[in-house]
């Protein structure tokens, strides 16, 4: 669950959603109804939405949890939730995006004094391990790039 609630708050959203959609799509219908539930009385959204409306639910997913950390996970049921992030996790789109995941202590956002939780990396030092600037070396320790580290020019 840590790994998963690392990427409903660090991923792109698109790249977040898509993941979403990947997992949602071969699931169960009663299982995709059980998501649906979740994101209908945790985010009070898609109340008008069927389980068959995968990219719709997998968009409230990602865009609900990274505006209001905690409530679709909160009124998900263990039951769907554990394969849900276990699946997105290991998702393609999910590829290479654990970046400062060990840097990262696990807390939520704060939430500001008018309800709100607080954006910018969530004011949390784990953030800036997210946005460092990477220095790359070539093997004579001289300066490189991604680009050039790896034969381009």
């Amino acid at each position: 669950m840590r790994q998963y609630r690392f990427l409903l708050r660090t991923a792109p959203l698109d790249a977040l959603e898509e993941a979403h959609v990947e997992v949602l799509a071969p699931m169960a219908r009663s299982r995709r109804s059980m998501v649906l539930r979740a994101v209908q009385d945790g985010l009070v959204a898609g109340l008008r939405l069927s389980p068959d409306d995968v990219r719709p639910i997998a968009h409230l997913v990602a865009l609900g949890e990274r505006r209001r950390p905690g409530e679709f996970l909160g009124a998900c049921s263990a039951t769907v939730l554990l394969p849900l992030a276990e699946a997105v996790i290991v998702a393609e789109a999910m590829f290479g995006r654990f970046g400062g995941y060990a840097a990262w202590d696990g807390a939520e956002p704060e939430l500001t004094e008018g309800g709100e939780w607080v954006d910018g990396g969530f004011g949390e030092h784990w953030h800036d391990a997210l946005v460092a600037h990477v220095l790359y070396r070539n093997f004579a320790g001289g300066p490189s790039s991604p680009d050039t580290a790896f034969g381009g020019h």
